[in-house]
């Protein structure tokens, strides 16, 4: 059995920030941390430990770790330590209004390549990302005979989590993977 891991680093990031302002006591609930924009702004994940917690401290049986996000200017050694960690970096220039665009479909097309060319059933599909948009390529997972496993911050969209054969709570385990 080989785990594939997949990670929407921009989305990730972001919840993490506003967990962790929750997880500090800098505001008492995640909803009133988007609603009042409090982010604990020096938060940072430690993307090795991340990978040891979602895959359950099997890192060695990893074929595969796949980063996505938008490229922001002069943050080269943000990559780079995420290269270090073992993944492989995709990471995409913003448009011309300085948006992030294409993450989401780039990462769709990145699984269902690697579903279909690498996995075999009985393989563990590792999604660290939290948007009902993956819905549709969780189903493609599992119709597969692969495992799906979601592991992301608990506003993770409900109709994601349900999908997934197993839900791994970021929230359980911040204080492991925060650099």
């Amino acid at each position: 059995m080989s785990y594939f891991v997949f990670v929407d680093n921009s989305n990730v990031w972001i919840e993490g920030k506003y967990y962790s302002a929750v997880h500090k006591g800098n505001v008492d609930s995640i909803y009133n941390a988007h609603a009042l924009s409090i982010q604990d702004n020096s938060w940072a994940i430690d993307f090795g430990k991340l990978l040891n917690e979602v895959t359950n401290s099997h890192v060695s049986d990893i074929k595969n770790a796949i980063l996505f996000g938008s490229k922001p200017t002069n943050k080269d050694s943000l990559w780079n330590a995420m290269k270090k960690a073992g993944f492989t970096v995709h990471n995409i220039q913003r448009n011309v209004a300085n948006k992030e665009k294409k993450v989401d479909t780039g990462i769709v097309a990145e699984i269902l390549k690697v579903l279909y060319t690498e996995a075999t059933p009985g393989d563990t599909f590792v999604l660290v990302m939290g948007d009902s948009d993956f819905v549709p390529v969780m189903n493609q997972i599992t119709d597969y005979g692969v495992k799906a496993v979601v592991a992301f911050w608990d506003n993770v969209s409900g109709e994601l989590k349900t999908t997934a054969d197993e839900f791994i709570s970021l929230n359980n385990v911040i204080d492991k993977i925060t650099y």
